[in-house]
């Protein structure tokens, strides 16, 4: 893990270097994005190195993919405004909006979020407070639908004492239940519908949470207006063509349309959740 942190600190840092060094002739700026890591770094490489290919070809701007192997690497380099594009959940890009002025450019229209908690299909619980004073699995604190949002949710609407164990990624948490390891785990449908079918049919929902706004790609504000601009459409334009469409489909925007940050962001504020984030720290 301490390898692939210092990778990625260099991809970022080599982002930055000014366009003239050690040339003749100018050289393009290379843009870094990032995403949250609901799954594994290699994961996060195979399903967005096409999108990134084709925002490419279409914006004649270069991008560089900075996987995240934690919650902790992310978040910490988002707010403190190290990466130039993101793909962040809901409060995530609240904060990041309210650390450094991200801008959200688009958002998936199609879906809304919605965290559940599972148990084995084979488990005798059916009801919440069968976890009173159990171990409850989630892939970081500051998850949104999966941790954030259910942990306050299981605190203050139903008054339950849990213990939480951090796993790194949503596929982590349900494996852990599935080992047997902890009797519940926090997910979203979404990203159980993209584990193995034998993992689905393991697996059972006992709690769905109220569903909420998605995900957004967003940049940051130093990023010229153009840029951002013609990546939001690139995005949007994905829509017209079928493989467009599968392109959107592995990253979690099967229907994108154009984010507003007053509109679509601020209004989870009102969920007072601050109390429960967990805001890393990064050198």
């Amino acid at each position: 893990m301490r390898h692939h942190h210092l990778f990625a600190w260099l991809l970022i840092a080599l982002a930055f270097v000014p366009a003239w060094a050690g040339a003749d002739h100018p050289k393009p700026q290379i843009y870094t994005w990032s995403v949250v890591p609901q799954f594994s770094p290699t994961a996060v490489h195979r399903d967005w190195t096409p999108l990134l290919d084709y925002l490419q070809k279409k914006t004649g701007q270069r991008f560089r993919l900075v996987t995240a192997d934690s919650f902790d690497f992310f978040e910490g380099n988002l707010y403190q405004g190290r990466f130039d594009f993101a793909y962040a959940n809901p409060y995530q890009t609240l904060l990041a909006h309210r650390y450094q002025g991200y801008v959200p450019l688009v958002r998936d229209g199609r879906s809304r979020l919605t965290g559940i908690l599972v148990v084995r299909r084979d488990s005798p619980i059916t009801d919440l407070h069968q976890l009173e004073g159990r171990k409850i699995a989630f892939a970081a604190p500051n998850a949104f639908a999966v941790s954030l949002y259910m942990r306050a949710l299981l605190s203050e609407r139903f008054g339950l004492h849990f213990d939480p164990v951090y796993t790194g990624t949503h596929s982590n948490a349900y494996r852990q239940v599935l080992l047997g390891r902890v009797p519940a785990c926090g997910g979203v449908y979404r990203t159980l519908r993209k584990e193995r079918p034998e993992v689905q049919a393991s697996l059972r929902v006992i709690y769905e949470a109220p569903s909420t706004i998605t995900h957004a790609v967003m940049a940051h504000p130093r990023v010229p207006e153009p840029v951002r601009e013609a990546v939001r459409q690139a995005i949007l334009e994905l829509r017209e063509t079928e493989q467009g469409r599968r392109l959107l489909a592995s990253v979690f925007l099967p229907e994108p349309v154009a984010a507003d940050f007053e509109r679509d962001y601020k209004p989870l504020e009102a969920l007072n959740l601050d109390k429960y984030v967990v805001v890393p720290e990064v050198p």
